[in-house]
């Protein structure tokens, strides 16, 4: 296929386009970058300067695409209310932009980026019950889950509409295997010394070759409508057992029976089920413990 990549670049601290990039090459499709910023200050084939908050650049830069991963997002925290309503407006001018030119072009496939903040982080109102389901109705806190959590609802309103399928995944909190990156491996050792600090996401993770896994059986997936998914890693970051996170973190909280001690509190089963999604990486495996 044909495939757009919006964001595709990424930025210093949030670079999983190019990840996504190589994944989609090496599986025999034709890729086209559709970002800003420009890979390495170079313009080249198969790249598209583009800004996807314009429709009329964004129905442009789609066309003669089969299908759309949309990547693109300011991802930054909250810093204050006007930062955060900046973030609103762009992220949701951006999912509708490509949204709606998908449509209307006939691109029957778009798997785009939620996020793992739609499902309540920082859990402000500690959680009763863990690992959280994808069933769950959504409680986002900040602008970017708001974000993500009302483009979850646009991609519904699209499918019935167009009859476009949207496959949407909530990405855990992305790392990749490169000493020195702000989410690297070998950060993990400050997080099993204040389990504390990570309590904000649920000690949830993905690598970075595995969000691309996901966008690749997005798009190949027997699935229709809009459906949402969480892809994390199946195991936490933590050395600690679930039973000693939760008893530190969030009293009276319970843990869904079979469990696993290390198991991932952010559940993956709905992503395993309709996408085939099976992580294949885990810190052990690369810093080990």
């Amino acid at each position: 296929m044909k495939v757009a990549v919006t964001g595709g670049t990424g930025s210093w601290d949030r670079g999983v386009g190019p990840v996504v990039i190589s994944a989609l090459k090496a599986a025999g499709h034709t890729v086209t970058n559709l970002d800003r910023a420009v890979p390495g200050g170079i313009e080249s084939h198969g790249f598209i300067k583009v800004d996807l908050t314009d429709y009329g650049q964004t129905f442009a830069a789609l066309h003669g695409h089969d299908a759309v991963i949309q990547l693109a997002a300011n991802g930054e925290p909250d810093w204050n209310h006007v930062s955060g309503a900046a973030r609103f407006h762009v992220n949701t001018m951006i999912a509708y932009n490509v949204f709606q030119a998908a449509c209307h072009l006939g691109i029957k496939r778009v798997v785009w980026a939620s996020s793992e903040t739609v499902l309540g982080f920082p859990f402000t109102i500690p959680p009763t019950l863990l690992p959280t389901i994808d069933e769950d109705a959504p409680i986002p806190t900040s602008s970017y889950g708001i974000s993500k959590a009302v483009t979850e609802d646009l991609a519904r309103h699209m499918s019935r509409a167009y009859g476009t399928t949207f496959v949407g995944l909530r990405f855990s909190n992305i790392f990749y295997d490169t000493p020195g990156h702000v989410t690297g491996y070998d950060r993990l050792p400050k997080f099993w010394a204040d389990p504390m600090a990570k309590r904000f996401d649920l000690w949830a993770y993905v690598d970075s070759r595995d969000v691309a896994q996901s966008c690749l059986k997005g798009l190949e997936a027997d699935v229709t409508g809009a459906p949402v998914m969480t892809i994390a890693a199946a195991d936490t970051v933590q050395t600690q057992t679930n039973a000693e996170l939760l008893a530190m973190a969030f009293p009276g909280c319970q843990l869904r029976p079979g469990t696993g001690d290390h198991a991932t509190l952010i559940s993956i089963d709905t992503a395993r089920r309709l996408i085939g999604y099976e992580p294949q990486w885990s810190w052990r495996q690369i810093i080990g413990n």
